[in-house]
C-alpha cells in the first residue's frame, strides 16, 4: 500500500493576536503593489473601519508650477483599504456588513481588500461582489485562509512563514537535500563494501551497535546467544528500497512449484559463515547431517527445497562503515544504531520464501506464501539409526 506523503498542517491565523493578524496581512500586501506609504491605522485604535491605509506610487506629474531647479511635483497616489478580520467563520451577511463599514463617505479609495483568517464560502464571494459593484472602488479582493496560505507558502514570504508559525519551506527543502545528498553518500559507500550496490552478493559484515561498549568481549554479554550485540551475517543485496537484505538462516522444506504448498522442518541451521566472531569457537550443529540425509530419503527430489528467512537492515539505521575492520574482525564492519527495543535486528522486519537447486541450471525461488503451507513434516522424526551419537 501506497504510504502518504507527508504535508502541513493548516496554519491557524485565528490563533493570532489580532494586532499580529493586522501585522501579517500588511506585510503580505507589500509586495502586492509599488506603495509610496502603508499606515497601519488599526494599531492606533478608532480605526474608523480601516486596519491598514496603502497609498501608491504616483504616476502622473502635476503641470510644472515651480522653477526648472525644482523637483517635479507627483500626484497623490491612489488609495486602498485593507480590512483585517480574525474570525473563524464569516458569512454573506457579515461580509456586506465589513464593506459598509470600511467603505463609505466621499473620500471613496480606489481599491479595497478584505483578508480574514477564515474560509470564504462561494456565496460570501457573490457578496462581496455585490456589495462593491457600484460604490466607486475600482478594484477589490477577497483574500481568505487559502489565499493567505498560498501568499506564505511562496519562497519570498518564507521568512514570515517562520517568523508567525515558526515553519520554514526552505529550511525543510535544504534539510531534505542534505539527508538525500547524505543518504546517496552512505548508499554508494555501504555498496562499495559489499561488492556492489546493483548486484546480488554473498558478503559477509559485521554488525553492531553503535554505543554498546562491550564489544568484542562477549563475556560480558550475559544474553548473547540470544540477543547478540554485534554478529556476522551475510548480506544478500543492497535493495531498491535502500534496505541491506540480510540472510539469518535456513530450514530443509518440501515444495510443490506448480500448486505452491509447502512445508518446512521446525529445525533450522544459521547461514553457514566463514568467518568466527572473536573470542567465540566455531560452533557445529551434530544433527545437521542427519536431518539432511533424512530429508534428502523422505522429500521426492523434484520437491526439495531450502526455506531462507531473512530480514532488512535500513540504511537510515546505518551510522557509520568500516571498510577494512579490526584486528579481531578483518571484514566490513557496520555501525548501526539499536532497534527500539535495544536489539541488532528487528524480528518484525523477517521476510521469508522458498529457494530451489535443481541438479542443472540456476536456483528457483519461490514465495512462501502462509495459505499455502500443509502439514507434510507433521509427522516427521528422526529414527534413532539416524541420530548422531552424543
Amino acid at each position: 500500500m501506497a504510504r502518504a506523503t507527508r504535508t502541513l498542517n493548516p496554519l491557524h491565523f485565528e490563533d493570532l493576536e489580532p494586532h499580529r493578524f493586522e501585522d501579517l496581512v500588511r506585510q503580505l500586501a507589500y509586495d502586492f503593489r509599488s506603495w509610496a506609504s502603508i499606515e497601519a491605522t488599526g494599531r492606533g485604535g478608532a480605526d474608523d473601519g480601516i486596519d491598514i491605509r496603502a497609498f501608491e506610487q504616483g504616476r502622473t506629474p502635476l503641470p510644472e508650477e515651480s522653477d526648472d531647479d525644482d523637483p517635479p511635483l507627483v500626484s497623490p497616489g491612489r488609495q486602498w483599504i485593507i480590512q483585517c478580520k480574525r474570525e473563524k467563520r464569516i458569512g454573506p451577511t457579515q461580509v456586506r456588513r465589513y464593506v459598509e463599514e470600511s467603505v463609505q463617505g466621499p473620500d471613496m479609495p480606489y481599491g479595497f481588500i478584505l483578508a480574514a483568517a477564515c474560509d470564504f464560502s462561494k456565496k460570501a464571494y457573490d457578496a462581496f461582489r455585490l456589495a462593491l459593484i457600484g460604490t466607486g472602488v475600482q478594484e477589490f479582493q477577497l483574500w481568505g485562509k487559502a489565499e493567505l496560505e498560498d501568499m506564505l507558502f511562496q519562497p519570498k514570504n518564507d521568512h514570515l512563514l517562520f517568523a508567525y508559525f515558526g515553519i520554514s519551506l526552505q529550511t525543510r527543502k535544504r534539510t531534505k537535500q542534505s539527508e538525500l545528498k547524505s543518504m546517496l553518500a552512505l548508499r554508494k559507500r555501504v555498496g562499495r563494501v559489499i561488492g556492489g550496490p546493483t548486484k546480488r552478493v554473498r558478503t559477509e559484515v559485521l554488525l553492531r551497535i553503535a554505543d554498546d561498549d562491550r564489544y568484542p568481549d562477549i563475556a560480558a554479554v550475559p544474553d548473547f546467544d540470544v540477543n547478540p550485540p554485534w554478529a556476522i551475517h551475510q548480506v544478500q543485496c543492497l535493495n531498491m528500497r535502500d534496505n541491506l537484505v540480510l540472510e539469518l538462516r535456513r530450514h530443509f522444506a518440501y515444495l510443490d512449484s506448480e500448486s505452491g504448498e509447502w512445508d518446512a522442518l521446525d529445525h533450522s541451521w544459521p547461514t553457514r559463515s566463514h568467518r568466527t566472531l572473536y573470542g567465540q569457537d566455531r560452533t557445529f550443529d551434530p544433527t545437521y547431517a542427519a536431518y539432511h540425509a533424512a530429508w534428502q530419503q523422505r522429500v521426492p527430489q523434484e520437491n526439495q527445497a531450502e526455506l531462507v528467512i531473512l530480514t532488512i537492515l535500513p540504511l537510515s539505521r546505518v551510522l557509520g562503515v568500516d571498510e577494512e575492520g579490526d584486528l579481531g574482525h578483518p571484514l566490513p564492519i557496520l555501525y548501526v544504531d539499536a532497534t527500539s527495543s535495544g536489539t541488532l535486528l528487528d524480528p518484525l522486519e523477517e521476510r521469508l520464501y522458498l529457494e530451489q537447486r535443481p541438479l542443472l541450471g540456476r536456483n528457483t525461488e519461490h514465495e512462501a506464501l502462509p495459505e499455502q503451507r500443509i502439514p507434510f513434516f507433521k509427522d516427521f522424526k528422526l529414527e534413532e539409526g539416524e541420530t548422531p551419537d552424543a
